[in-house]
């Protein structure tokens, strides 16, 4: 079965912490609250079960009947909305305040900082996924572009003529592409950082409602076979399973570019089929330069 930790969502929010920036994260799952806090070196974190939270209001708010309240939701709303609500924050100690009916409610973050194990998971796993994904988009772009460049100057070979000449584009070339990289500083890195994370949202939102479709539509006496393709799918979290995923994922990738281009290759043969018969608003035809006197190049 496909782990937790793939179906969650990371949303990092920017927190100042003795004038240095932090990223902060709230993700809710059942009935339990995790706090992440990074600087992209360290992580903290405090996991906050729904008894951690009923002591740890009850000890905050003595004046407020908690039980009364529905605490949780109140609690994961002021956490989510924590940039807001902070009185005091430390990379150990967030304290929280908002106010609710009845009165104000308190509320500290305490957290301990993670192993690099948790860093690895947390951090460096979902960046490394995203950036195999935007390398291999990277490269199936830049081959795509390359093909439509081919396939204008056989078209325009062959008499094509574009009419609107403002959508005309000049042929593409891969030094455009390069640039100098500056040195960045922490707020470029942050700001990459949550953009490469949004990136991993939504890509992984795709990947598992894939696997979720192709999981449903299997067979009941393929489930273990099932099971075992959708934990591949992903990056596992055990170390020793790393290099084989990284193979599952490849070879998805490369399966992946097959596919399309064998349906460029189909949609290439069907545009030779059928270009006598094309007649666009953007496109037109002009006879074939002659060859000899008297003879014209034929038109496929």
């Amino acid at each position: 079965m496909i782990s937790d930790e793939s179906k969650q969502h990371r949303t990092w929010n920017n927190i100042k912490i003795n004038n240095d920036t932090y990223m902060v994260s709230v993700i809710q799952k059942d009935n339990t609250i995790k706090v992440l806090l990074t600087n992209l070196i360290e992580i903290w974190m405090d996991t906050l079960t729904k008894e951690i939270i009923l002591d740890r209001c009850r000890k905050l708010n003595p004046l407020l009947n908690i039980e009364d309240l529905n605490y949780y939701d109140v609690v994961l709303n002021i956490l989510n909305n924590m940039s807001r609500n902070i009185i005091n924050v430390s990379v150990e100690h967030i304290k929280l305040r908002a106010e609710v009916d009845g009165g104000i409610m308190k509320f500290d973050v305490n957290l301990t900082k993670g192993t690099s194990q948790d860093f690895w998971e947390i951090i460096t796993k979902p960046l490394c996924i995203s950036s195999m994904e935007i390398s291999r988009q990277h490269k199936f772009l830049l081959d795509l572009v390359k093909k439509k460049d081919e396939e204008i100057s056989e078209y325009k070979a062959e008499g094509a003529e574009l009419i609107r000449k403002n959508i005309e584009t000049k042929r593409f070339k891969e030094e455009q592409l390069k640039i100098t990289i500056l040195d960045p500083n922490i707020i470029d890195c942050i700001n990459i950082f949550q953009s490469a994370m949004n990136f991993y949202n939504v890509f992984n939102l795709y990947e598992y409602n894939k696997i979720s479709e192709e999981s449903t539509s299997s067979n009941s006496s393929n489930n273990d076979d099932t099971q075992e393709t959708v934990q591949n799918r992903f990056v596992q979290n055990d170390g020793k399973n790393i290099c084989n995923s990284e193979d599952t994922t490849v070879q998805r990738i490369t399966e992946s570019v097959h596919s399309e281009k064998k349906k460029q290759n189909k949609d290439t043969t069907s545009k030779k089929v059928t270009r006598n018969k094309i007649g666009t608003a953007n496109i037109s035809y002009r006879p074939p330069k002659k060859l000899k006197k008297g003879l014209y190049e034929p038109i496929l």
